[in-house]
């Protein structure tokens, strides 16, 4: 019994030892300093207690705030041998100041404040003197410098290489990528007071990238004092939906009451306006399309300039001369030549389930007059359930079936007999006008096996909606892409060549002599020569991955 009770007092004991150690460990340190000339050693002394141990495998907290950049932190602070490096005898120095309103005004970044410890940092800076003893507190001066450290880091790699892993749009520390010396940068930064300038020179240098910024400051700047909901519909409440309807589009500046014309006309004007900044057709009605870009808050558009800002960080800005550029949201192609827009057309994209994808390439020759040989998905899923029902639809399309050589197939095929699990034929479109890759087709390689090629469907390029195809690209104007193309050619393959040969009707390889890089993106704000706002569907729902990403809960 007695030998019980030792054993019970003593195990009493080792819980009241180890629970006493534990709320040591919790208490948060406190080392009171008299006179501003000793803050800069404590500070510095408590910097080093804190940086000495410094372990890259584990995560690096400071006052309840995981680092960043705690190796670049840590390399940083022994290079200057652990001295405070935003404050001096407990007050913020210059480019201290400096960093914490850059830091402040992240959002003008288009990023976050509290990422870069702000709150944090704002609370240590605000409480660096003891309310009773009126001395400094080196712990929370030592603190706030270490954070502003690593805010400084975060900042420049975030402003620089993004947030996101590339390809699948997961968060991802992009640290060991930063194309520049971390620490140099900020040395220089910090002796010459140009915060600022640091920051600046490690973003993106292209001017889409710098007009979205300048949109983003300017859209918080002119909606500061106004705000909207979503639109809600005309079901909710019928007899006031012309009224909620005005007002949300008074809200974003595009119904003016003291416009000439009756209220409807003025109501018919607005929502033109409104279209043409999303993208829509212009046609002054509410449509599926203009009534679903209405349900968007002003949350909703500075969320979205946000995104494209980011994506700006991630994609590398073509370096070539020259360059075809196709922006999927916008269902546009673009021909870029020194800086200079050479053309522009609507193109057709890939469906949601069969999304065009995102991919850099070079057009290296074009098919006049191309067979369509058609995907094994499109044969088995679309035109063999056409086929048991309708054998006429070959001729009618002007279909081949193929065998396992390549050869032609004339006997008679009994459809019925084959499913998605068992046909072993090829089906092959016979070139001509009727077509679906229409009478001529750009080749670039990728894994993908999409290319760009004209359409036996041209009426699709007047839809507002045109995301319409299995994943390649349609062309609108794919004669002012060949002429472009083919244009140093005129030697070997002069114009009137081209145009001979389109009359002809038969097929011919053109390799071109000075193949063209080829990128297809996806941005949903883009800024205009004049400095004009536009905002684009969301069609693959990929701002929508970025946003959960970015912003987690409640973006």
């Amino acid at each position: 019994m007695k030998r019980f009770q030792l054993l019970f007092f003593f195990a009493a004991s080792v819980c009241i030892i180890t629970c006493s150690s534990c709320l040591q460990k919790n208490e948060k340190p406190v080392v009171l300093v008299d006179l501003p000339e000793q803050v800069n050693k404590e500070a510095a002394e408590l910097i080093r207690k804190q940086l000495k141990d410094y372990d890259s495998t584990r995560i690096f907290v400071v006052d309840r705030d995981s680092l960043w950049a705690s190796k670049l932190t840590s390399e940083f602070y022994v290079e200057r041998k652990f001295n405070p490096a935003w404050s001096d005898e407990g007050k913020l120095t210059l480019p201290g100041d400096s960093l914490f309103n850059l830091i402040k005004n992240a959002a003008d970044y288009g990023l976050i404040a509290n990422e870069y410890h702000f709150n944090k940092i704002d609370s240590l800076l605000k409480t660096k003197k003891d309310t009773s003893s009126k001395k400094f507190d080196a712990v929370k001066i030592s603190n706030a410098d270490i954070l502003l450290t690593d805010a400084f880091f975060a900042f420049a790699v975030h402003v620089s290489r993004g947030r996101l892993n590339t390809d699948s749009l997961v968060r991802e520390w992009k640290g060991p990528k930063l194309n520049a010396n971390a620490v140099s940068i900020l040395n220089n930064a910090i002796k010459n007071n140009t915060i600022h300038t640091a920051i600046d020179s490690l973003e993106p240098r292209n001017k889409e990238y710098n007009a979205l910024k300048s949109a983003l400051k300017k859209f918080r700047t002119r909606f500061r004092y106004t705000d909207w909901d979503s639109l809600a519909s005309r079901e909710s409440d019928s007899l006031t939906f012309k009224d909620r309807l005005r007002k949300r589009l008074s809200a974003s500046y595009n119904y003016f009451e003291d416009e000439e014309g009756t209220d409807s006309i003025k109501l018919i004007k607005a929502i033109k306006r409104f279209q043409h900044m999303h993208n829509l057709e212009e046609d002054g009605k509410l449509g599926k399309l203009t009534f679903s870009a209405l349900q968007r808050t002003k949350k909703d558009y500075i969320r979205q300039i946000e995104v494209n800002i980011e994506r700006w960080r991630l994609y590398d800005y073509p370096p070539e001369k020259q360059f075809v550029w196709v922006n999927i949201p916008k269902f546009e192609l673009r021909v870029i030549e020194k800086d200079t827009l050479v053309m522009s057309s609507h193109v057709i994209v890939g469906k949601p389930d069969h999304k065009t994808p995102l991919l850099k390439s070079t057009i290296r020759y074009m098919l006049i007059y191309p067979y369509w040989n058609v995907p094994f998905s499109i044969a088995v899923k679309e035109i063999l359930p056409i086929l048991k029902r309708d054998t006429s639809y070959l001729r009618r399309k002007n279909f081949d079936v193929l065998d396992g050589y390549g050869n032609i197939v004339k006997t008679h095929i009994n459809w019925k007999k084959y499913s998605k699990t068992y046909f072993p034929y090829r089906i092959r479109q016979r070139e001509g006008d009727d077509n679906s890759l229409g009478i001529l087709k750009f080749n670039f390689d990728n894994k993908y096996g999409v290319y760009l090629h004209d359409t036996d469907a041209h009426r699709l390029f007047k839809r507002e909606m045109r995301a319409l195809s299995h994943g390649c690209v349609r062309l609108e104007k794919f004669i002012d892409l060949a002429k472009f193309l083919i244009r140093d050619d005129s030697v070997k393959y002069p114009l009137n060549h081209f145009k001979m040969d389109l009359l002809k009707e038969e097929q011919k390889y053109v390799y071109l002599r000075h193949p063209v890089p080829i990128y297809i993106n996806y941005f949903t704000a883009e800024v205009d020569e004049d400095n004009h706002l536009f905002l684009f569907i969301d069609v693959y729902k990929r701002d929508e991955k970025m946003l959960k990403a970015l912003y987690k809960k409640g973006f």
